[in-house]
């Protein structure tokens, strides 16, 4: 079992205008593809993770005609969830059936860059990739990043960290000790713990080290 990691994007034609919604960085910070339903379907629905400002991204999504129904749903005030349901273009169909044909897994999220590409990974047989790639439409670059054996042992963030790490972690992005630029010190987070600043530097560390080597 073979995979790919690619990155594809629009050069002189337009995948979607949602599309162009999401990767317009005067308002989104970030955002991921979490969920889809896309295979036959008339109108494709989609969950996405963002951070961005989403009264800008609401009156985006209201101006596209292509949108059908959506939905936000607030974490705070810069994260959010928001689910779609839009009619595709074409380009956005042809890209979606490159990569849904039988035999292909694509493994979410999918992250959406700021340059209009999107980077994800693809599972499958080797020859149903390379079907795939070949049948990629003109107006998409593709850049394969990485080529491999579907082999790596993958964890979730959450089950990499301890409940002391976890907790500690939580704490630092509540005081905004995560923020830019910061609004917290490690002694600010080592107070809401109880704990020593060199307890909770060394719980931060090994907390931020997991995180790393679990998404990379």
């Amino acid at each position: 079992m073979r995979y790919l990691r690619l990155t594809v994007r629009p050069t002189d034609r337009e995948i979607h205008p949602v599309h162009t919604a999401m990767t317009e960085r005067a308002f989104v910070d970030r955002v991921q593809m979490l969920h889809w339903n896309i295979v036959d379907v008339d109108v494709p629905a989609i969950l996405f993770y963002i951070v961005g400002d989403a009264g800008r991204l609401a009156d985006a999504l209201e101006s596209i005609p292509e949108t059908e129904a959506f939905s936000i749903t607030r974490i705070d005030d810069r994260r959010l969830y928001c689910y779609t349901q839009g009619r595709t273009t074409e380009l956005e169909r042809t890209l979606y059936d490159a990569f849904t044909r039988d035999g292909l897994v694509v493994l979410p999220p999918l992250t959406y860059r700021d340059d209009g590409g999107v980077r994800f990974e693809v599972v499958g047989e080797a020859d149903a990739l390379r079907t795939a790639l070949a049948t990629v439409p003109d107006g998409i670059d593709v850049a394969v990043e990485r080529v491999g054996e579907y082999d790596t042992p993958r964890e979730t963030v959450d089950a990499a960290l301890t409940s002391r790490q976890r907790e500690t972690v939580r704490t630092a992005l509540a005081a905004g000790y995560y923020e830019t630029p910061r609004r917290a010190t490690i002694e600010d987070v080592a107070a809401e713990l109880g704990c020593a600043r060199s307890t909770a530097a060394e719980h931060l560390q090994k907390a931020e080290s997991r995180i790393i080597r679990t998404v990379l």
